[in-house]
């Protein structure tokens, strides 16, 4: 879920289910609207105690009064039996700002979390497990950005981004950088990040890396993520995703490494400079285990992969068709893995032994609750606990007591009812739809009915275009770009089509891998084919068509109005809409995602023309739909500047036009009411014009 995968905060969670249309209504409940999500609870990173008896995540709630997302430590006990324990968390923490990355202490005596300290800046904080007042330990000058305790809890390894120019300096206006491969709002010399060691109870704390190398601070350009450094169990080593500077848009290179905790010595551990990510070390400390693609190439699914905790050759864990985007787990007792991926429509858990065929959890054991997982754990004892919701369901904590050989032992515990409030409304009912475009490629995508909906009747039609593009929609409550646009639009009576064209990671590698060079035509051509098919199930007004789409797909939408002229109205949210502007422009790993796409820069004649042909600006002067465009002004992934691009070759051609800009938003807002603001804006929009 990857390059223009939307970074929402915490409270847009995305998780997934199918469930067949009916026409009747099944009780008189009212449709859910915008405003009530406001009570939504969003739950995230569950952590096992030690012993696995407890469990703690966090809470995340809006706070609309002070426009932010505050987090609550929760903590959860079995008393000996986890199919009687669900129901009432007890809060740990409650009102420190920035709290996140919940991590318990080796003796399962206390958890430590990363949340706002001295000087406002990111601190770790420890606080009894039964109970009490969080205390600070230490204090980095420049804030923590993820930490790991040592097992034998007596260090914690931090990672803290070096020092900067000195006040005196900057004061004096001394002040001037060299850009390398950054992002255009850069306003400072990027700082390397690099780990240091804490002792727990005092004393001194002492740098561990050194150097131009940075530990992964930015999102790579398709999949894997940020992770904390990562202790071997015998204490002497730690590994982490190093990157070869501090650049952000250099995320793609970036190797597995290994820190030797007594005297700082650092080994690679493969002799693959780029794309490895998220690394573990197994539970007997043997082997290390990474992301990386699958190939051709790096766009493509992301596979498992392990090495010798020494280093040696890298080995692909097994056979699954399914991308590990960041979410797994080693087991217990290491003869395997526990991982994410997404699966059609839906998001499942797969069991994937080292060198041998994954298996599915067969959605968990439940088909009638259809349960979409995220934010996975596991137990010393093989227990798994994770976040799920489905299209209907609002997350809530659940809890399988026991996977062995890829087998459920014991049934789906619920753990938690935060949510309980929101099974009081009406949600719109969705299917799975599979179709062929014309080159023989198969898409699938989701098909949601509006409120009410009666068999035979015409509907307007809203079509959402998700980002990444190496990501997909799926049903789930709140998650993902489309957010609650699903449910909004079915309560206003539209018909609502999420397809998952070519690039989209739910189906084969090969799928995800169609879209290499081929960033316009193709995908456009899936979506398309896949409005037909919908078109021919008999339901769809045909003179009153929407389309929608934020980051990549606000590209696809930029595309799709400019070849096409089928539409009542658009709107492209963060669209990129230039491949020259993102590879000079954009940060977060930008560079290398449109370099690796396209198949090489702007200026290698193998894939100059691609720059322009593949940008849908280039087409501008077709469009003729009336569009609304939202960018956030602080975003470096896809740059305002886009916006304002597609704006002007709109507006001075008297195309009906919005543009709206999100004061200092990030790719989609990241507080709560300019979120709830900009899904009311879009809906707005589509309402007016259909």
């Amino acid at each position: 879920m990857q390059r223009f995968a939307a970074l929402l905060p915490a409270v847009v969670l995305a998780l997934t289910t199918g469930i067949a249309p009916h026409s009747a209504a099944a009780a008189p409940k009212p449709p859910i609207a915008l405003r009530d999500y406001r009570a939504l609870t969003n739950l995230a990173s569950p952590q096992f105690s030690p012993g696995g008896g407890r469990i703690a995540f966090l809470a995340v709630r809006a706070d609309f009064p002070h426009d932010r997302y505050d987090a609550s430590l929760m903590l959860l006990s079995s008393r000996g039996n986890w199919s009687t324990a669900g129901g009432s968390p007890r809060t740990l923490v409650s009102g420190m700002r920035g709290l996140h990355a919940p991590r318990w202490a080796p003796d399962g005596r206390s958890i430590a979390f990363i949340a706002r300290g001295r000087g406002k800046k990111a601190q770790i904080f420890v606080v009894p497990a039964a109970g009490g007042t969080p205390r600070q330990l230490g204090f980095a000058p420049n804030g923590v950005e993820q930490f790991a305790w040592s097992p034998d809890g007596r260090s914690i390894a931090y990672v803290t981004p070096d020092n900067g120019i000195s006040a005196r300096a900057k004061a004096a206006h001394h002040d001037l950088f060299t850009i390398h491969n950054d992002d255009y709002q850069i306003n400072a010399a990027p700082r390397p990040s690099h780990i240091w060691l804490l002792p727990v109870a005092g004393g001194p704390v002492r740098q561990l890396t050194f150097g131009p190398t940075s530990v992964l601070e930015n999102p790579p350009p398709f999949a894997g993520s940020v992770t904390a450094p990562v202790w071997s169990p015998n204490g002497k080593r730690i590994v982490f995703t190093q990157q070869i500077d501090a650049n952000d848009s250099d995320t793609d290179k970036t190797t597995i490494v290994a820190v030797d905790v007594a005297t700082g010595a650092v080994r690679a551990l493969t002799n693959t400079p780029s794309f490895e990510y998220t690394p573990s070390f197994s539970p007997n400390g043997k082997t290390v285990a990474f992301l990386y693609p699958e190939g051709p190439g790096p766009l493509s699914h992301m596979n498992l992969y392990t090495v010798p905790a020494g280093g040696g050759a890298m080995h692909d864990v097994g056979a699954h068709d399914g991308d590990v985007a960041s979410e797994y787990a080693w087991l217990p007792d290491g003869r395997g893995f526990l991982a994410i991926v997404n699966v059609g429509v839906g998001t499942d858990i797969i069991d994937q032994p080292i060198g041998g065929a994954s298996i599915v959890l067969d959605r968990l054991g439940t088909r009638a609750l259809q349960l979409a997982p995220s934010s996975l754990a596991v137990s010393s004892k093989g227990a798994v606990a994770f976040v799920a919701d489905n299209a209907r369901t609002a997350p809530e904590l659940y809890l399988l007591p026991t996977i062995q050989s890829a087998k459920i032992r014991g049934a789906l515990v619920k753990l938690t009812s935060l949510n309980a409030a929101f099974a009081d409304y009406a949600y719109p009912q969705s299917e799975a739809v599979n179709w062929k475009a014309p080159d023989g490629q198969w898409s699938d995508g989701i098909l949601t009915y509006p409120d009410g909906y009666v068999m035979g009747k015409r509907y307007p039609l809203v079509v959402f275009n998700h980002g990444g593009p190496e990501a997909a929609s799926s049903e789930n409550f709140v998650g993902g770009e489309i957010g609650p646009l699903r449910d909004l639009f079915a309560a206003r009576g539209y018909l609502v089509f999420e397809p998952n064209y070519r690039g989209s990671d739910n189906l084969s590698n090969a799928h995800e891998h169609a879209i290499y060079r081929d960033p316009g035509v193709g995908p456009a051509s899936d979506v398309m084919a896949g409005i037909q098919k919908v078109e021919h199930m008999g339901s769809v007004d045909t003179s009153r068509i929407a389309v929608v789409g934020h980051s990549y797909g606000g590209y696809l939408t930029t595309w799709l109005i400019a070849h096409y002229h089928i539409w009542r109205c658009a709107v492209v949210a963060d669209g990129a809409v230039d491949w020259t502007e993102e590879y000079e422009l954009a940060g977060d790993g930008n560079m290398a995602w449109a370099r690796y796409s396209l198949g090489g820069s702007p200026w290698n004649p193998k894939s100059a023309a691609l720059y322009r042909s593949g940008s849908p600006i280039t087409y501008a002067g077709d469009i003729t739909t009336p569009t609304l465009i939202l960018s956030g002004t602080a975003d470096i992934t896809v740059p305002i500047t886009e916006s304002f691009a597609l704006y002007h070759a709109l507006a001075s051609r008297h195309v009906p036009v919005r543009f709206i800009g999100i004061p200092g938003a990030h790719h989609t807002p990241q507080d709560p009411v300019h979120l709830e603001l900009y899904y009311r804006a879009i809906v707005r929009w589509v309402a007016a014009h259909l």
